[in-house]
């Protein structure tokens, strides 16, 4: 029985026009290699992989990870016949690096800091006020809840007292469910179509 059941990474780098990932070698290919050679499948050998796909998106979910584009060709087959998933491209972990208010919440700031006064582009003018007005309360927004906590007798000028980096990024940006449309439209989840929230279950 396989241990484990992704592709695991061994090393990447990087020249100038390229970034390379160098994956666990899985001499059987792809799953929907697999199935182009045998056509068909037999019942026994079809509930297999059946099995081992449901083991594998198991164990991203357990790393609490959505995949986000299941299908045949993004499981590999290993030197022993088993299945381990791949592809990881379009996956979403609720980490915080997926939350685009934190990277603009990082320009504000300093926009803010500096003193500097944005203006904005032709169609922003054209807005006026209420633009503006707009643009300063998701600014607020936005600060307000990418704010470090400070201990309860802590101070602000003490940077060693504020709220640990990463728990205060994991605290106000991960979420459970993803928002984004991705995928391949041949596999694709209902949920995923729709507008609004999914979560792992659309694996």
């Amino acid at each position: 029985m396989e241990a484990n059941r992704i592709v695991p990474l061994i090393a990447s780098f990087q020249d100038a026009a390229n970034l390379y990932l160098v994956m666990e070698y899985m001499p059987g290919g792809d799953f929907l290699g697999f199935l182009i050679r045998e056509n068909i499948l037999n019942e026994p050998v079809a509930k297999f992989y059946i099995a081992e796909m449901i083991l594998c998106i198991e164990e991203a979910h357990s790393l609490r990870c959505i995949h986000r584009d299941i299908k045949p060709d993004n499981f590999l087959v290993s030197a022993t016949g088993h299945l381990k998933i791949s592809d990881f491209g379009l996956a979403f972990d609720g980490h915080w690096s997926h939350d685009t208010s934190y990277y603009h919440t990082h320009r504000y700031s300093l926009v803010h800091k500096l003193g500097l006064s944005i203006d904005g582009d032709t169609q922003d003018r054209q807005e006026g006020s209420e633009g503006t007005l707009k643009w300063i309360q998701n600014v607020a927004e936005a600060m307000r809840k990418h704010e470090r906590r400070l201990p309860q007798d802590g101070h602000l000028s003490d940077v060693r007292q504020q709220e640990p980096l990463l728990n205060w990024r994991n605290r106000c940006g991960n979420r459970a469910a993803a928002r984004s449309v991705v995928g391949t439209s041949q596999y694709m989840a209902p949920e995923v179509i729709r507008e609004g929230d999914y979560d792992a279950r659309c694996d």
